[in-house]
């Protein structure tokens, strides 16, 4: 398993340098939230952490109550393309109580809609950010999203977080909000990735076919 962490301008001032050198390999880093609000330390996050050398990935907070491709298009917006060795988009679902007005069988649709229009725009396969909880009580294990990789946020102090359905197993394990890592003054949360480096490489933005590939 491979360390990460995920930021949010919560965490303000990052030195990515020293975050690197401590031995993390990735990071996911908000970009967006809802309709349009952005995050005002992205930028600095998105550029720092890649001239650090690790391992990115960018993630939007999920509004119910906003249309999804409003806040896909806005996503994109901010994020404007991808690059080789980028992680994958990720789409955060949480806060329960804000998904209770939406109908049970619209609420996986409502995740589904954005998570292919980014597809789509970005030419990556999002990964999907929540609670196993969540998966269960609020998207009553949806079948649709089994082919996109997840990421459980489960804070135990069991080996491997709670896999809930329609998925078989993790990509991705925030397993606590209050770590501490060289680099960020604020607790962060911490992530593990369920593989090796090649096998996080191998989920990582792919450079485009070279024209010469067919001959």
């Amino acid at each position: 398993m491979l360390p990460g962490i995920d930021v949010s301008h919560f965490q303000q001032t990052v030195d990515w340098t020293a975050v690197a050198a401590s031995g993390i390999r990735f990071c996911f880093i908000k970009a967006t939230e809802g309709a349009a609000n952005v995050d005002p330390r992205f930028s600095q996050n998105w550029r720092g952490a890649g001239t650090a050398g690790l391992m990115r990935g960018a993630y939007h907070f999920f509004h119910p109550s906003v249309p999804a491709t409003t806040q896909a298009s806005s996503f994109v917006r901010t994020v404007v393309r991808l690059e080789p060795g980028d992680l994958p988009p990720v789409l955060d679902l949480e806060v329960p109580t804000a998904w209770a007005a939406i109908a049970q069988r619209a609420r996986a649709p409502l995740a589904i809609q954005w998570l292919e229009t980014v597809e789509n725009l970005l030419g990556a396969t999002p990964i999907v950010y929540l609670s196993p909880a969540f998966a269960t009580e609020i998207l009553t294990n949806a079948p649709a999203l089994a082919r996109f990789p997840v990421w459980f946020a489960h804070y135990t102090e069991a080996a491997a977080p709670t896999i809930a359905k329609p998925w078989n197993s993790w990509s991705f394990w925030q397993y606590t909000r209050e770590g501490k890592t060289a680099g960020v003054t604020l607790p962060v949360d911490l992530n593990r990735f369920n593989g090796s480096l090649d096998d996080l490489k191998a989920l990582a933005v792919k450079p485009p076919p070279s024209p010469n590939s067919s001959h």
